[in-house]
C-alpha cells in the first residue's frame, strides 16, 4: 500500500468519524428541540382542557351538582368539550390522545370518543425522556415504544385526592415524521461535507506524496553521488523546502566524504599494495576454510584447489598441529605454478579449538621502509649540506655587494659603459643574494608553535585584513564558517602566512575585479578550509607544478609562496588540492586533522 493511499484512508476515517460525530451531535439536538415542542404543545394542550374544565364546573355548580359524582355526570355528558378536545389533537402534529378521567379513574371524555369509560392507563412522561442521555433519547424515540404523557391533576385545596386527570399523550411515531425533513437535511449536509472531506484529503495526499516522491528522488541522487537540485520555491511548501535545501547540503557532504574516502583509500591502497598481509584459516583436518587480504597475490595462484601439503606451507603447517603451538615468523622460498621462486615471511598462530591461522607477508615491505627510513636520513643530511652550501655563498655576495659599490663610486660619472655593467652586475648580484635568502628560508628547520587555535578566526582576520586591497581591485570578499567556532591543534603563524599568501595570489588573479571567499567547515576527522576566487584560473598543464619551490607564472613573482602554503600544510598533517578551470577561477581546499578532545 502506498503512501498516498495510506494517508488518503486514515484521513478519511478521521473525517468520516469527525462528520458521523458532528451529525450525531446534530440528530440530538434535532430530538431535543421537536421533544421539547412536543412537551409544550402537549402542556399548552392540557392548560388549555384544563381552563375548559374548570368552566364548565362552574356552570354545573350553578345549575346545583355539588359534589364528585354529579360533577363527573356533568363533564361525561358535556359533548363540546369532547369536540374541543379534539380539535385540540388535530393542532398538534406529535399529539395523539387527550383524555379525562374521573376520581376513579375511568376517562369521562376524550379525543378519541371509543375510549369514554374505559380505565385510563399509565404511559411514561414525556419529560423525563428530555432527562435522558443522548443515546438513550433517541434509541427510544426511533424504536417502537409506547406513547408517552404528560398529566395535570386538578382537585381541591383540602382533598389530597384529585377530582379529575387530565391525559396528554404524545405518539414516538408521529414525532419521528415530524424528524424527517431535519433528518434529511442532517444526511445531505454529512454526505457534502464527507464528500468535500474526500477532495481535500485527495489533493493533500497528492501533495505530499508529490514532494516526498522528490525527496525520495533526492536520496537516491545523493546515493548515486549527484547533486540534488534546488527546491522549487513555487511549487513546494516551506517545511519541504527546508528538507530539500537539508538534502543538498548532505549530497554535498556525501560527494565531499566521498571524494575525501576514495583518496583516501586510494593513498591506503598504494601502501597496502606492498605492506598488506595475507591470512589463510585451516580447520583441524588441514582443510582451508577462510582466506583473505593478499594471499592470491602472495602466493601467485588461485586459492581454489590449492593443495598446501605438497608446498612450503605443509611441513610449517604440519609441525603447528603437531606441538599444538603457535610458529614465529620465518623466511621460505615459495615456487609459483610457472616455477619462479621468491622469498616470503610465514607466521602461524595455533588457537586452543585446533584451528591454524597462517599470515603472509612480503619481506619486500620491509624492506622498502628500512630504503625510506634511510633516504629521509640522507634528505636530511643533504638539506643540512645545501644550508652550509648557501650560506658559504651568501658571505661572497656580500663582499662583492660591497666592492661593487666601492668600484661605482671609483668609476663615477667618468665611463658610462662601465657604470651600465656595474648596474647589471649589482641586479644580479641582488637577485642571486632574494634567491640564497629564500632558500635559506625555506630550508631552515621549523619550530611550531603547537596550540589550540581557532581557525575559523584566522580566516576571518585574514579575510578582513585582506578586504581594504581587494576593494580597490573591485573585489568582493566574502566569508562563511559552520560552526562559527572551529578548533584546530597548530601553529596560527603558519596557518595565517599560508591562509595570507592564497589571498594574494587570488587578488593577483583577479585583475578586472571579482570575488574572493573563505570558507571553513568541520567535519567528524577533518577540518576543511576553502580559498576560492573568479580569477583567471590556472591552466591544466601547470598545475602539478604550482607548489614547486620558485616555479611562478607571475612577472615579478618569486615561486615561494605556494610552496611555503603546501609546506605548512604538510607540517600540520593536512593535505591540499587545487581546482582551477582557466577563466572561471580557482579553488583551493585545505584539509586539516581536526581537534578531538577527550
Amino acid at each position: 500500500m502506498s503512501l498516498k493511499t495510506k494517508i488518503l484512508l486514515l484521513t478519511a476515517v478521521l473525517m468520516q468519524g469527525l462528520v458521523g460525530g458532528l451529525s450525531a451531535l446534530l440528530l440530538n439536538n434535532l430530538v431535543v428541540a421537536n421533544l421539547q415542542n412536543s412537551v409544550r404543545l402537549a402542556e399548552l394542550a392540557g392548560q388549555q382542557a384544563k381552563g375548559l374544565l374548570l368552566i364548565r364546573l362552574e356552570e354545573s355548580w350553578k345549575t346545583g351538582a355539588s359534589d364528585r359524582p354529579l360533577w363527573s355526570s356533568a363533564i361525561a355528558a358535556d359533548s363540546k368539550l369532547a369536540t374541543f378536545l379534539e380539535g385540540s389533537v388535530a393542532q398538534a402534529p406529535s399529539l395523539v390522545e387527550i383524555s379525562i378521567a374521573g376520581d376513579d379513574n375511568r376517562i369521562l371524555v376524550s379525543s378519541t370518543r371509543s375510549k369514554s369509560g374505559s380505565p385510563l392507563y399509565e404511559h411514561p412522561s414525556l419529560r423525563e425522556l428530555l432527562t435522558l442521555g443522548p443515546f438513550d433519547r433517541i434509541q427510544r424515540v426511533f424504536a417502537r415504544g409506547p406513547d408517552y404523557e404528560i398529566r395535570i391533576p386538578i382537585g381541591l385545596l383540602d382533598d389530597p385526592r384529585p377530582i379529575f386527570t387530565i391525559q396528554v399523550l404524545v405518539s414516538t411515531v408521529l414525532l419521528r415524521d415530524s424528524l424527517h425533513p431535519g433528518l434529511q437535511w442532517i444526511g445531505v449536509a454529512s454526505l457534502i461535507a464527507l464528500l468535500i472531506s474526500l477532495l481535500f484529503v485527495s489533493l493533500l495526499a497528492r501533495f505530499v506524496s508529490r514532494n516526498l516522491n522528490r525527496i525520495a528522488e533526492g536520496i537516491d541522487l545523493i546515493r548515486h553521488g549527484e547533486s540534488v537540485p534546488e527546491p522549487d520555491t513555487h511549487t513546494a511548501s516551506p517545511e519541504f523546502d527546508a528538507v530539500q535545501s537539508k538534502l543538498s547540503l548532505l549530497g554535498a557532504e556525501v560527494r565531499d566524504t566521498a571524494r575525501t574516502a576514495a583518496d583516501f583509500r586510494s593513498r591506503v591502497n598504494t601502501v597496502l599494495e606492498r605492506l598488506e598481509e595475507g591470512i589463510l584459516l585451516f580447520d583441524p583436518e588441514h582443510r582451508l576454510i577462510l582466506s583473505g587480504g593478499a594471499s592470491e597475490r602472495l602466493l601467485r595462484r588461485p586459492l581454489d584447489g590449492l593443495q598446501v601439503s605438497a608446498t612450503p606451507l605443509g611441513p610449517i603447517l604440519r609441525e603447528a598441529f603437531e606441538q599444538r603451538g603457535s610458529l614465529p615468523e620465518r623466511l621460505i622460498e615459495w615456487m609459483d605454478d610457472d616455477g619462479n621462486s621468491a622469498p616470503l615471511l610465514v607466521a602461524l598462530d595455533y588457537f586452543a579449538d585446533g584451528r591454524a591461522l597462517i599470515r603472509l607477508r612480503d619481506p619486500e615491505g620491509r624492506r622498502q621502509i628500512e630504503t625510506q627510513l634511510g633516504l629521509l636520513s640522507r634528505l636530511d643530511a643533504i638539506n643540512r649540506l645545501t644550508g652550509g652550501v648557501a650560506h658559504e655563498i651568501k658571505n661572497p655576495l656580500n663582499s662583492i655587494a660591497a666592492r661593487l659599490v666601492l668600484l661605482d663610486s671609483m668609476v663615477g660619472e667618468d665611463s658610462a659603459e662601465a657604470e651600465q655593467e656595474i648596474r647589471i652586475i649589482g641586479e644580479e648580484v641582488e637577485r642571486l643574494d632574494r634567491v640564497v635568502r629564500t632558500f635559506l628560508d625555506f630550508t631552515r628547520p621549523v619550530e611550531m608553535a603547537h596550540k589550540e587555535l581557532d581557525i575559523a578566526a584566522i580566516a576571518r582576520d585574514v579575510a578582513a585584513m585582506v578586504e581594504p586591497d581587494a576593494g580597490r581591485r573591485s573585489v568582493s570578499v566574502h566569508f562563511n564558517s559552520r560552526p562559527e567556532l572551529v578548533p584546530l591543534w597548530g601553529d596560527p603563524d603558519l596557518l595565517r602566512e599560508a591562509l595570507v599568501n592564497l589571498a594574494v595570489n587570488a587578488l593577483d588573479a583577479m585583475p578586472e575585479g571579482g570575488s574572493l571567499s573563505f570558507e571553513v567547515e568541520l567535519h567528524s576527522r577533518d577540518v576543511r578550509l576553502t580559498v576560492a576566487d573568479t580569477g583567471a584560473g590556472i591552466p591544466e598543464k601547470q598545475r602539478d607544478k604550482i607548489f614547486q619551490l620558485y616555479f611562478t607564472t607571475k612577472k615579478n613573482g618569486s615561486g615561494v609562496g605556494l610552496a611555503m602554503v603546501y609546506r605548512a600544510v604538510q607540517l600540520h598533517g593536512g593535505s591540499i588540492e587545487v581546482e582551477s578551470e582557466p577563466g572561471r577561477g580557482t579553488r583551493f581546499l585545505i584539509m586539516l586533522p581536526a581537534l578531538v578532545k577527550s
